[in-house]
């Protein structure tokens, strides 16, 4: 095998939550550039099966199924019919997430406060355990790839629920790692930090832009494309002697410290 065949992901089956979100989608079109056959999971069947067949048209492998990631039993049934139309399961990226209302501490509300944590840190966890159970049941060298944000290395006004369950992301990563390690299974995390949907770059050309480009390093957002070489990394087997670690992808956004102001 090449160097660059090691992250060709050619047949592997793929699983992608989140698929419909704006980072989302851009992960799936990674992972189909690969050559995985990407299975896309949402709550919201119609934005991916829109995705899918997108993919399919330009020669991708890609099916779409909606599913609630807070849902346990909806979890097994996906599994299921995964296993049914596909036959395996080699990867899954915990891309599901939601960014809760933008308050701060003292005006968050307990429910809010539970969506989050519900969404981006148990559902991440609940996922991979019953995905985890199914690999090792297969006896698949699998992997597990959760999505952090630059957030969960660096603290930010009004982003006490979203900071906090992505900081928490990054510890159930390494917990699973040992957890799954004699089973074959990686797990490792990617942290992205801003990227240039549409949503993003509203805000980074709106009246807050120029805080906001001060505060990223590198002054911009992230192309969609850059995130390629970092997600491959660690879906695919280049990384085959990784397992725990957080990579971040973030314009050096984490590390510029604590924004104390806005």
């Amino acid at each position: 095998m090449s160097i660059l065949d090691q992250f060709l992901m050619k047949d592997e089956v793929t699983v992608v939550t989140g698929a419909g979100g704006g980072l989302g989608s851009e992960l799936v079109k990674i992972l189909a550039a690969a050559e995985a056959t990407v299975v896309l999971v949402d709550q919201n069947i119609h934005p991916i099966q829109t995705l899918a067949e997108n993919l399919q048209q330009q020669g991708g492998q890609a099916t779409a199924y909606e599913c609630d990631v807070t849902d346990p039993e909806a979890i097994q049934r996906l599994i299921t019919t995964i296993d049914n139309d596909h036959g395996r399961l080699d990867v899954l990226v915990n891309s599901a997430g939601i960014l809760g209302a933008d308050n701060p501490m003292f005006e968050v509300q307990a429910s809010d406060w539970d969506a989050v944590m519900n969404v981006n840190l148990k559902a991440t966890w609940q996922v991979s355990t019953f995905v985890a159970d199914y690999m090792i049941k297969n006896q698949t060298a699998g992997r597990i790839v959760n999505i952090s944000s630059s957030l969960g290395g660096r603290s930010q006004l009004k982003r006490i629920h979203y900071a906090t369950s992505k900081a928490g992301v990054e510890h159930l990563t390494r917990n699973m790692a040992m957890e799954l390690v004699k089973s074959n299974i990686r797990v490792n995390c990617l942290a992205p930090g801003w990227l240039a949907t549409p949503m993003v770059q509203d805000i980074l050309n709106g009246p807050q832009g120029a805080h906001w480009r001060k505060a990223i390093p590198m002054g911009r957002a992230a192309e969609p494309e850059e995130l390629t070489g970092s997600l491959l990394l660690l879906a695919s087997k280049a990384s085959s002697y990784m397992t725990g670690s957080v990579l971040r992808v973030d314009g050096g956004y984490a590390y510029r410290g604590i924004e104390c102001d806005e």
